[in-house]
């Protein structure tokens, strides 16, 4: 790998990857977009318009093979992404994967212990980490601006009215924890600082098996979490944090990029409000990739958050299917 820039790969064409991944590396200077893999026809031209200098691939497979890319960025469906990121780690290549990066804590585990024996980097897209208005959230926790945590209700939904999107298939590992539930699964667990011990949840779900409404509780040694996620109602996003001593509540806590958005504190009678504005999370998400990979560390957002993430989605979708029952939580496997 060359010292100075990380050459990229990117399995496949989704949205995300031409709209938002390819014009942040041509920003990010420690990463450069080399190879893009297809399934031909339009796809190849869309690769080629938004990615001019990169080889296009046909195949998934050549592009792991080919000597010019470092790692690769895989925005494939949810159920793909476990198996190819095992085939890039084989390849020798470092891997950003979107999220959710697995709904099945086992595979999950293999994952990791795969990248952590090949001596690679290994990270879950979660660009809303990188955040300013994010990072600022961080430090008020670290600094215990509102106590000690007891409480944190995250929501985040939306109507998807496709059929045949991808996040909403039930063969492809869609539905709505996947799609947007994750992002509160991932801040009720960054509230807290630590991992559920049991959850709980029920959920309304398709023909086809994917959820489409989903409301599940996380236990945490400190605290309960509350989750709300939907594929099939009108928007709403939101992140409460009670403390022993205050409240933080977030208005956009996951697209903050989108229109910006505001940190509100308060603490008895007194109510600060900080205001974001839209910056731009991929860029930053790319650049602690590279920086991971420098660096010989893990990112945020590394292996540690991908198996928390994973058992706990595991947990929520299966008591969701059970009815409600309340499920311990796997910790087993080294993070």
């Amino acid at each position: 790998m060359r010292e100075e820039t990380v050459r990229l790969g990117i399995l496949g064409t989704a949205r995300i990857a031409l709209g938002a991944i390819i014009p942040a590396a041509s920003r990010a200077g420690a990463i450069e977009v080399t190879a893009v893999a297809t399934r031909g026809g339009k796809r190849s031209r869309d690769a080629r318009e938004a990615a001019p200098g990169a080889e296009i691939f046909d195949d998934y497979q050549s592009l792991l093979q080919s000597t010019e890319v470092d790692a690769v960025y895989i925005p494939l469906p949810n159920s793909m992404h476990v198996e190819w990121t095992l085939k890039a780690i084989e390849a020798g290549k470092h891997v950003l994967c979107e999220k959710p990066f697995s709904q099945n804590a086992n595979e999950a585990e293999k994952a990791v212990e795969a990248a952590r024996e090949s001596g690679l980097t290994l990270m879950e897209g979660f660009m809303y980490r990188l955040h300013p208005q994010t990072l600022r959230l961080e430090e008020l926790l670290r600094e215990r601006t509102i106590g000690e945590v007891r409480q944190t209700i995250a929501e985040f939904g939306h109507r998807i009215d496709d059929p045949e999107d991808v996040r909403i298939i039930g063969a492809l590992e869609g539905g709505s924890l996947g799609d947007v539930g994750c992002y509160c699964v991932n801040a009720l667990r960054l509230a807290f600082g630590s991992e559920p011990v049991r959850a709980s949840a029920f959920g309304r779900f398709a023909g086809d098996g994917s959820d489409e409404e989903l409301a599940g509780v996380l236990e945490f040694d400190e605290g309960l979490g509350f989750v709300s996620c939907s594929t099939t109602s009108a928007r709403r996003e939101r992140l409460e944090i009670v403390g022993t001593n205050g409240r933080i509540t977030l208005n956009a806590p996951f697209r903050a990029d989108k229109a910006g958005g505001t940190i509100e504190v308060q603490q008895a009678d007194e109510t600060t409000v900080e205001h974001f504005d839209e910056d731009e999370p991929y860029e930053a998400e790319l650049e602690e990739f590279a920086r991971a990979i420098r660096e010989r560390r893990d990112p945020i957002t590394g292996p540690r958050d991908i198996l928390g993430n994973a058992r706990t989605i595991e947990a929520l979708l299966k008591s969701a299917r059970a009815g409600g029952a309340a499920l311990e939580l796997r910790t087993t496997g080294r993070a």
